[in-house]
């Protein structure tokens, strides 16, 4: 049915409405579009009633035509909306494989996000983080998914890495985009793809993973060797790799051997043991693998055996970056091989704790072997002599695997050879126990008066430190602040430092005594201190705020105060006053920020201000670096007190 005299009728009809209706009688092209309509009368009852409108407007006096024609348009407009579709010219075909989903969402609510992956400039990482914790169903839309991909050759790190993080988590259907353009010899932008795909597909790209190192170059060669790790079929190329390759290629190769687990991989690697012991070690760290950790456990109890037939023994250069590197291999290794090694170690007591000999300019010299500890709290270059390291060796092992066998020899340990072994035996009731036993057997071991294991009060401070070091009242939750440092991260194209150990349940107020107690531990204390509805925060609040006020504390009056208001302090009269007068200067630049952090009112600063400019004016208080310019600080005083 040809519906164009409709058409005609409802425009002629519009214009009517627009020119008035007093023309309509004159109106020719209304007159001959009713006419082109009464063939259509006859097919359709609603056809019929609109000719008949026509017929009744065009004969209506002129007084009666407005109320007939918003009729009559009314009518003609909703026949009008009946009759129409939707489409567009040409075939209909599926998005391609891999592109994405449909998603129920207009290209305007997508644009922000859109224009954050694929424009420059700052601000873009917000818009992208903030859409990721959000609406993460978004980024499987078939107009983000190629956006994303993209958008790992960001020129902005972050943008790469989020991005990168975000395809990591999106499934297979990212791969097919991933393969698409992808260039062997590019750069970054190409070894991030890879390490997304292989990290979403495992095995089943190891076909794809060995077409392409014959045309790579780094740092895409390096991501694709160690991709060949998932696919034990590949052991043999590997094993070429490790002795055709150099540098980080051949470092790659070595790390990805490590994590396979077949009688091939463990022959290579005790081959090359007898020829290049450090290289072995040095690959083995970190990785999960059985063949690794056993390899590890047992060169680390045949140089404990050398040691044990020898304990004086002349130490030199080789002997010490051996050490060195096993201490950290074994690091976060389990089983009854490791703990074995553990013991040996422990049962050396301190027959490594002694000088070494090395070359330096053509020079022989001897210098204490001293092994570096992330964290360590010994002295200030973090290095401690190997009986103290390997406790602490334990004991990150034990808060990156809480492992139950770890945890018993950590105790065993402790209680047979005290000392620096009862920092792990803690931070194991710490991560696996409840609170409240925790906090008693901190009591047992650290309180001073008890002098277990023949200790001093200087050894308790040390252990206490190493327990907690690193833990922090982090989002609602205890969090060791640390992280794996995986060797693998230098030949990957993102760092992934993996999580940070989480404490199951809130720290015992015992600690906090334990802490107080020591005194001068006030940066393990604020770290710690969470809202608590407890007698011990109140005696924190005091000893933090007579820390303030009373003594040099340069660069953490912000850390103090943010303490003390989670400890629910109350008393801020006078604060700033006071620890002006303790540090015996007032810092212009800094005082609008430091009086804005108190939980005070802007009166109240104001009358501290003002009571520090009196000192400074009146010679009892130093202004830091001599400025204080006093008609500025009264404008701030002015605008407090008006606030």
């Amino acid at each position: 049915m040809n519906l164009q005299p409709l058409y005609d009728v409802k425009e002629r009809l519009e214009q009517a409405a627009i020119a008035g209706t007093g023309l309509l009688g004159e109106d020719f092209r209304l007159t001959r579009a009713a006419e082109a309509l009464k063939p259509l009368a006859g097919a359709s009852p609603v056809f019929g009633k609109i000719d008949a409108g026509l017929d009744k407007l065009l004969a209506a006096p002129a007084e009666a035509r407005s109320g007939l024609l918003l009729d009559l348009l009314a009518l003609v407009d909703a026949v009008v909306y009946t009759q129409a579709k939707t489409g567009a010219e040409g075939e209909l075909t599926p998005l391609p494989a891999g592109s994405g989903q449909y998603q129920e969402l207009s290209y305007g609510q997508l644009q922000p996000l859109l224009a954050a992956l694929t424009t420059t400039g700052g601000g873009r990482m917000e818009t992208i983080q903030s859409a990721w914790e959000n609406h993460p169903e978004i980024f499987s839309d078939f107009r983000v998914l190629p956006a994303l991909v993209a958008g790992l050759g960001d020129s902005y790190g972050e943008i790469a890495d989020q991005n990168g993080k975000i395809l990591r988590q999106s499934g297979p259907a990212a791969v097919p985009l991933l393969k698409e353009g992808f260039d062997p010899a590019g750069k970054k932008e190409m070894a991030r793809r890879v390490q997304v795909m292989e990290e979403i597909a495992g095995a089943s790209e190891n076909a794809w993973y060995l077409e392409q190192p014959p045309l790579a170059k780094k740092p895409v060669r390096q991501a694709l060797i160690l991709a060949l790790r998932h696919d034990p079929a590949n052991v043999q190329t590997l094993i070429g790799l490790c002795q055709t390759e150099k540098k980080e290629c051949q470092e790659a190769a070595r790390f990805a051997l490590a994590r396979m687990e077949t009688e091939e991989s463990r022959t290579y690697w005790e081959t090359l043991a007898q020829k290049d012991m450090y290289g072995a070690v040095a690959a083995m760290r970190l990785s999960p693998a059985r063949t690794a950790t056993d390899l590890t456990a047992r060169w680390f109890l045949q140089m404990m055996e050398q040691v044990k037939k020898d304990p004086v023994m002349p130490l030199n250069e080789e002997i010490f970056g051996l050490l060195g590197r096993l201490r950290t291999a074994i690091e976060c290794k389990t089983g009854p091989k490791v703990c074995e090694a553990f013991r040996a170690a422990a049962g050396l007591g301190t027959a490594l704790d002694r000088d070494y000999t090395y070359t330096e300019n053509g020079k022989t010299k001897t210098g204490p072997m001293r092994f570096y500890c992330r964290g360590a709290t010994t002295d200030p270059n973090s290095q401690r002599y190997f009986s103290a390291a390997v406790p602490f060796t334990l004991m990150r092992s034990i808060q990156f695997t809480r492992d139950s066998g770890l945890c018993a020899l950590a105790w065993e340990l402790a209680k047979t050879y005290g000392g620096g072994w009862i920092a792990p035996a803690l931070c194991a009731s710490l991560l696996t126990g409840d609170s409240e036993t925790a906090g008693q057997r901190a009591k047992e071991l650290l309180r001073p008066k008890f002098k277990l294991f023949g200790r001093k009060d200087t050894d308790t401070r040390i252990i206490l430190q190493d327990v907690l070091w690193s833990l922090c009242w982090h989002d609602g939750r205890y969090v060791y602040m640390v992280y794996a440092n995986d060797p693998v991260n230098d030949v990957r194209a993102f760092f992934d430092p993996g999580e940070y150990p989480v404490l199951p349940q809130e720290l015992n107020p015992a600690w906090f005594e334990l802490l107080l107690e020591m005194g001068g531990m006030d940066a393990q204390i604020m770290n710690l201190v969470r809202p608590m509805n407890h007698p011990v925060m109140d005696k924190v609040g005091k000893y933090l705020y007579t820390r303030i006020t009373r003594g040099k504390n340069p660069g953490s009056y912000h850390q103090y105060v943010h303490a003390l208001v989670r400890c629910g302090w109350k008393d801020w009269d006078g604060f700033f006053v006071k620890y002006v007068q303790a540090q015996g200067e007032a810092p212009y630049y800094s005082v609008q920020g430091m009086l804005n952090v108190l939980p005070i009112s802007g009166r109240e600063k104001a009358t501290q201000l003002r009571e520090v400019a009196g000192l400074i004016k009146a010679r009892k208080l130093r202004a830091q670096r001599g400025t204080w310019p006093d008609a500025l600080v009264q404008d701030l005083i002015n605008k407090w007190e008006n606030e």
